[in-house]
């Protein structure tokens, strides 16, 4: 299904995990201090479904700590050098991971493209990772979305992601209110991209870095909305499926309190 991941855990996460000066990829997802972290999650649920090699993008503290891949998956540490964080955005972090010595987007695998801190049921890597009829690289998109301007939304017609925002939704009607576009969902921050789009991800991902507004700071959903711009992502969309993005202190708690041990249990 997918070759290879790149999971992006340079993020310092001071807003959840300054006071207990924890990392937030390596915050316990069950609040206890022997509790998996997220970087467990991935690495656990990415091998199940016959991932070979987990690349994780870290700073000068996270790639410090090692991880080890089951049998038949190797986990390698690749670093974000920046010294001053809040100058690096995820784009950034991806910008390393395709200039290290990896040769992670080959022409051949399938790869995905996923933050650290999220948390997710095991299907929706099903829903990514199914066979492309078209070649085209695909963004996962949570169909079952909260009606939010704060929130990014991903609208495109005839299954083709052609953009990504926020504030395009009229949320009193569930409408898209660009012109003969519909809205998938809730963007998640997880693309794959097929072996075809790979010389494009390339090109647009030193562009970002380069030329864009943000420069240093470029998101790797500023990366995805260029390769939708040239018709080459397609939504893949889940409905009913657990999934949840964590930001902040209180998301953080109901993680700890509600969600994991529902995903948990529902896994049993």
């Amino acid at each position: 299904m997918i070759d290879k991941a790149v999971i992006l855990a340079a993020g310092q996460g001071n807003r959840i995990a300054r006071a207990s000066q924890t990392p937030k990829p390596f915050l316990s997802l069950d609040g206890t201090p022997d509790g998996p972290c997220f970087i467990d999650w991935h690495i656990e649920q990415l091998a199940a479904i016959g991932v070979r090699e987990i690349f994780l993008v870290g700073n000068q503290v996270t790639s410090k700590r090692p991880f080890k891949g089951p049998r038949g998956c190797r986990v390698h540490w690749i670093l974000n050098p920046t010294d001053d964080l809040t100058t690096s955005g995820s784009g950034h972090s991806f910008w390393f991971a395709l200039h290290s010595e990896h040769e992670i987007l080959d022409g051949h695998a399938r790869v995905v493209l996923m933050d650290a801190d999220i948390l997710y049921e095991p299907g929706v890597l099903h829903a990514l990772g199914a066979p492309s009829r078209d070649g085209r690289s695909r963004t996962l998109v949570c169909g079952d979305y909260k009606e939010s301007n704060e929130e990014v939304m991903v609208f495109g017609k005839d299954n083709r992601a052609l953009t990504h925002g926020k504030g395009l939704l009229d949320t009193s009607a569930g409408k898209a209110l660009l012109p003969g576009m519909t809205c998938y969902g809730e963007a998640t921050g997880m693309v794959l991209w097929e072996p075809g789009d790979h010389a494009l991800v390339r090109a647009a991902t030193d562009w970002c870095i380069q030329y864009s507004t943000a420069k240093a700071r470029s998101e790797h959903e500023d990366i995805t909305q260029r390769l939708m711009l040239a018709d080459r992502v397609s939504p893949s969309v889940f409905h009913e499926l657990m999934f949840m993005e964590c930001d902040s202190p209180e998301e953080y708690a109901h993680l700890t309190g509600e969600f994991f041990p529902k995903l948990r249990a529902s896994l049993d």
